[in-house]
């Protein structure tokens, strides 16, 4: 028995969406040609909405727990209608923006099978991206009396998102090496996987039904960044492979940043989950993640100490990396500048708590300092230029963080 159901938008957003895969995304048809010989026996892909099964009929969160979910949104009042919206919105943005930023370096691939991967992972946001169409396009509630049609509004507007134009900074930022396209699928599609499993319990319940499938796929982009991600660092210790260690530490320097912010205000999240859209606060799940992303970096740290110690069981290895982090010695042949480390939460933080948001923290989470002060924002900006990658200090991104963070500063708050 399928877990889902299938269903096709109306044909005015379907073509539309058809369109814009033809512009921002053309190696589809490359991708369904060799589908079969990159993943045989998975079913090949479809751009079509899966309808899952929710595991409660009635709202499980919040103030209204225990009452059937919504099936219509406008059933939804004030401002649970456009939160709503605004989660739907941002979800669908993201999973267009990646298909953006995926393509920018897909052809610097280091091999056919990353490439595949990383278009399969294109092709499954683009179908998550009709998923959230098919929220807006399959419910007429969406329009209402005196607010027209929010969900006619939400698809056009998302339609013609560029690059620097999506909702979440981290879906704003241009890839510049294919390395960027692996440890994003490690680190940011990791937070995809954290906010499609609290949505299952959406109040809404076509947004609930489509979590299930929804999160099924994205356990294929998580394992693709891991996966890779622990290869280049285990050729790295090698010798050989395309980046070094510390070209992988500064992309994950670069990119953890913002998985973090994705989660929101760590002090926030109390009203989606008051209206039963998600069953955990921004803090709650963002201490997870964290957790998640430091077990991540262990498997890499233990694969690097194999490579180096062929005869070195897992708990050996795991021994090794425990005490060069603890020392910062040299341990069975690797050292400290050869293994990776999870940044502080406090590090290249543009959003978030005031005492960190915009602040000169390091990677270890210590505020840098001069004469007994913070440093000033030039020497902020040397000091992170030694700590992310050389390609990406030229995006447009870092120099929207340094202008952040000089208008923070403008008045000596230091506070966004």
């Amino acid at each position: 028995m399928a877990a889902f159901t299938a269903d096709s938008l109306k044909p005015r957003y379907h073509s539309a969406i058809v369109d814009w895969q033809k512009k921002n995304f053309p190696e589809l048809e490359l991708l369904e040609k060799n589908w079969s010989t990159f993943f045989p026996g998975q079913t090949p892909f479809a751009l079509i909405a899966k309808i899952g099964k929710v595991k409660s009929d009635l709202i499980e969160y919040g103030k209204f727990a225990g009452q059937p979910k919504f099936e219509q949104a406008g059933k939804m009042a004030g401002n649970m209608f456009y939160s709503a919206r605004d989660i739907i919105k941002a979800q669908c943005s993201t999973e267009f923006g990646s298909v953006q930023q995926h393509r920018i370096s897909l052809e610097e691939a280091t091999g056919d099978e990353a490439k595949y991967c990383v278009m399969r992972i294109m092709a499954e946001e683009l179908r998550h991206a009709y998923q959230m169409f098919w929220v807006l396009d399959h419910d007429a509630t969406w329009r209402k009396l005196g607010m027209g049609d929010v969900g006619a509004e939400t698809m056009d507007e998302l339609l013609a998102m560029k690059t620097g134009e999506h909702v979440l900074d981290a879906f704003n930022i241009e890839f510049t090496q294919f390395i960027d396209n692996i440890v994003f699928g490690a680190l940011i599609d990791l937070v995809g996987k954290y906010q499609l499993d609290m949505q299952k319990v959406f109040a809404y319940a076509p947004m609930a039904r489509s979590m299930p499938p929804m999160f099924s796929e994205e356990g294929f982009h998580l394992g693709t960044g891991k996966r890779f991600l622990r290869e280049y660092a285990v050729e790295a210790a090698g010798g050989k492979g395309k980046w070094s260690f510390p070209e992988i530490q500064k992309t994950i320097n670069q990119w953890f940043p913002r998985g973090l912010e994705m989660f929101g205000n760590e002090h926030g999240g109390t009203t989606v989950v008051e209206f039963g859209f998600k069953d955990k606060t921004n803090g709650q799940a963002q201490g997870e993640y964290i957790e998640e992303v430091r077990q991540i970096l262990e498997h890499v740290n233990l694969g690097i100490v194999q490579a180096r110690n062929p005869k070195h069981s897992p708990q050996d290895a795991r021994r090794v990396v425990n005490e060069v982090l603890q020392t910062g010695d040299k341990v069975d042949s690797v050292g400290p500048d050869e293994i990776i480390y999870l940044p502080s939460n406090k590090f290249y933080r543009r959003r978030g708590l005031p005492e960190y948001a915009l602040q000169p923290f390091n990677l270890r989470g210590e505020l840098i300092t001069e004469g007994g002060k913070p440093v000033g924002e030039e020497a902020y900006f040397k000091y992170l230029a030694t700590q992310l990658p050389t390609t990406y200090l030229k995006c447009p991104d870092f120099e929207k963080f340094k202008g952040m963070y000089r208008k923070a500063h403008e008045n000596g708050n230091g506070s966004w």
